[in-house]
């Protein structure tokens, strides 16, 4: 009985200590009004059929790089310059088509129809297939140069339901310079 109870109480405090640590991690990262969940995608980013929105939320992680680097990219700009983050938003859907599929909807031809720079390139997509890691996913990534922004497709399949988490991530950047003092 004793170790019943023992067992029982560990993994209550267990849980209470990852949603302790989670809600820490989601102060820490959250970011205010920098970094947000929009309802839907941007005009400029084309909706692949059978994408439903989720109820996912970025995994901490991502949300840690989000913070760290990305959030302090730019403190690397000159003195003189913007030296602020500019906004991060993000939505997250799920379908039941496959990585590939994504990989195959989102290519460099449709996104620069769609406004975004020709990356000179067949495609801007890494796939964990492609390095023998398939269970690392897919990442994408798009540029406007022009208007500071950046666009992340991250892809993740769910191997026991077979259902593929797409996260759009968008940076932009404020591009007024900050006066020097």
């Amino acid at each position: 009985m004793k170790v019943k109870f023992g067992l029982l109480t560990l993994v209550v405090l267990a849980s209470l200590a990852c949603g302790l640590l989670n809600n820490a991690v989601n102060q820490a990262v959250g970011g205010g009004e920098n970094y947000q969940t929009v309802s839907d995608l941007w005009s400029d980013v084309p909706r692949m059929d059978g994408l439903q929105p989720s109820q996912a939320d970025l995994p901490l992680p991502v949300k840690l790089v989000m913070r760290t680097i990305i959030g302090n990219l730019g403190r690397l700009n000159p003195q003189g310059e913007n030296q602020t983050t500019g906004n991060i938003d993000w939505i997250v859907f799920t379908t039941a088509q496959s990585p590939q599929d994504v990989q195959n909807f989102y290519t460099n031809a449709r996104m620069t129809a769609s406004g975004w720079d020709d990356a000179g390139q067949a495609s801007t997509c890494v796939s964990g297939s492609d390095s023998a890691s398939s269970q690392v996913g897919m990442f994408c990534a798009f540029e406007k140069q022009k208007e500071n922004i950046q666009l992340a497709i991250i892809v993740t399949q769910d191997t026991t339901t077979k259902q593929t988490n797409v996260f759009f991530l968008r940076l932009q950047e404020s591009p007024t310079p900050v006066p020097t003092q």
